[in-house]
């Protein structure tokens, strides 16, 4: 039986069982293939927010400014289809704690403090912050609207994934070896002072909303946790003493057994759900600017469709009479694919040449790079990359439209980014670019090797 997969969209108190410091031998039993951090439910089924990536600076760390990056984007939904994962827990630490905040017509979480030491925080369209400790009745509307649109998305798009609500509570009370004594920690200064008896009435509000109304498996506890103040992450409310986390697995692994007893081959029985259109990347066809596409160059044009597609329009570049290279180049978002070198991706695009035999210096048309890091974009800083050249077009005519599509295997990464690249000269369009989990090319032509990865799975088509 294939290592059972666990997704987390919540906090550190769901996701700490995961971590071999609080649980040594936990991957004996599965794998946490994907976290969501500090995300609230509004901010999870709401709208992407547009925003340039280099915004994202400041003296922030990487792991929050993949939390910042992940906030805007809502790309979680890209990752569950890529990880697919058996059972995806969930608690909500973050609406509690933090709320929401409306930005344009969508949602983020508010954690206005850690968006303002980036530049991004002063181009945010930013609005009304909603808080359950004053806006009680608005954040509930909220948040149940939130939650029943996550549901029937979750049912509809996923429904082999088993929910599990990590069923938690915040404490107040940590035992201080010095003093020999249980004290408050929101009495130490450390944290702002909250309300835990209140903060933790909301949550079984919370609780019994999703009880009542839904399917969905739970993780109780019949006891009162304290936090540790020799904690990894320090003293904090949701920060707990090992038994608590001792306890969050074997209530887990009390779930998953019953559904392996349920089942008759004694494995966890799935439907696949990826569809051949499920595009992992974000305005694949120009249609909303360069909205979601980062490291922008004004090179780059976005035209009117032609006639033959009226569905994209067209990303052109017209570069003529340098001697040097200019390396022009666009990206996609970070799509987070947290590969170990097995899977499968397909990437697909329209593209048009007015003169093939005029793109020189390396031929490049198209780039494909994985990272570790969020922002990366430099090939320098890949753990993985591939170049499309025009050589892999086989039938390539100038000024038509070709569509070509390439399955590929990246390395052990984290983040995958594609876009159309250009080293030098050539006047190149492309349009309907597409990313799909899985292998969908279907006709094979053999090709060439190039700096030891080898192009062997492409499909060439016309349009």
């Amino acid at each position: 039986m294939s290592k059972i997969k666990i997704a987390v969209i919540g906090s550190c108190v769901s996701r700490d069982s995961f971590n071999s410091s609080f649980i040594k031998n936990y991957k004996e039993f599965y794998q946490c293939v994907l976290t969501q951090n500090h995300m609230s439910m509004i901010s999870l089924i709401s709208d992407p927010v547009p925003f340039k990536p280099k915004r994202l600076d400041g003296d922030i760390t990487d792991f929050n400014k993949q939390i910042l990056m992940t906030e805007l984007t809502k790309g979680i939904w890209d990752s569950l289809k890529i990880q697919d994962p058996d059972y995806l827990i969930l608690d909500f630490y973050p609406d509690v704690y933090f709320g929401v905040r409306q930005v344009g017509d969508s949602f983020i979480t508010d954690k206005t403090w850690l968006f303002k030491k980036t530049s991004l925080y002063s181009t945010l369209d930013l609005k009304d912050s909603i808080k359950l400790e004053k806006d009680y009745e608005k954040f509930m509307e909220l948040w149940k609207h939130s939650v029943d649109i996550f549901m029937d998305k979750m049912v509809n798009e996923f429904p082999h994934i088993k929910i599990i609500v990590n069923k938690i509570h915040f404490t107040d009370f940590y035992f201080d070896e010095n003093k020999g004594e249980l004290q408050r920690i929101s009495e130490t200064g450390k944290y702002k002072a909250i309300n835990v008896d209140q903060i933790n009435k909301w949550l079984d509000e919370f609780y019994q909303y999703f009880e009542e109304k839904y399917d969905v498996a739970v993780l109780e506890y019949n006891k009162e946790y304290y936090s540790d103040e020799r904690h990894i992450w320090d003293l904090f409310y949701v920060h707990y003493t090992k038994d608590f986390y001792e306890d969050f697995t074997t209530k887990l692994l009390s779930v998953i057994l019953k559904d392996l007893y349920k089942s008759k081959q004694q494995e966890i029985t799935k439907i696949s759900t990826n569809k051949p259109n499920d595009n992992l990347i974000r305005n694949s066809t120009f249609n909303r600017g360069n909205v979601f596409w980062s490291y922008w160059q004004d090179d780059f044009k976005i035209r009117n469709p032609e006639k033959d597609c009226l569905t994209s329009n067209i990303l052109s570049i017209d570069a003529n009479g340098f001697e040097s290279d200019t390396f022009r180049q666009v990206w996609s978002h970070p799509i987070e694919i947290n590969t170990n070198g097995t899977q499968e991706f397909t990437i697909s695009f329209d593209i048009k040449v007015k003169n093939v035999n005029a793109v020189d210096s390396q031929k490049f048309i198209f780039s494909l790079r994985a990272f570790n890091k969020i922002d990366h974009v430099f090939q320098k800083d890949s753990v993985w990359h591939m170049n499309i050249k025009t050589d892999d077009i086989q039938n390539f005519k100038n000024n038509e439209w070709i569509r070509f599509t390439y399955s590929f295997k990246p390395n052990r990464s984290k983040f995958l980014k594609v876009g159309p690249y250009l080293i030098r000269n050539g006047n190149i369009l492309w349009r309907n670019i597409k990313l799909e989990k899985g292998n969908h090319a279907t006709e094979w032509i053999p090709s060439y090797k190039e700096e030891g990865r080898k192009i062997d799975k492409v499909q060439i088509s016309g349009v």
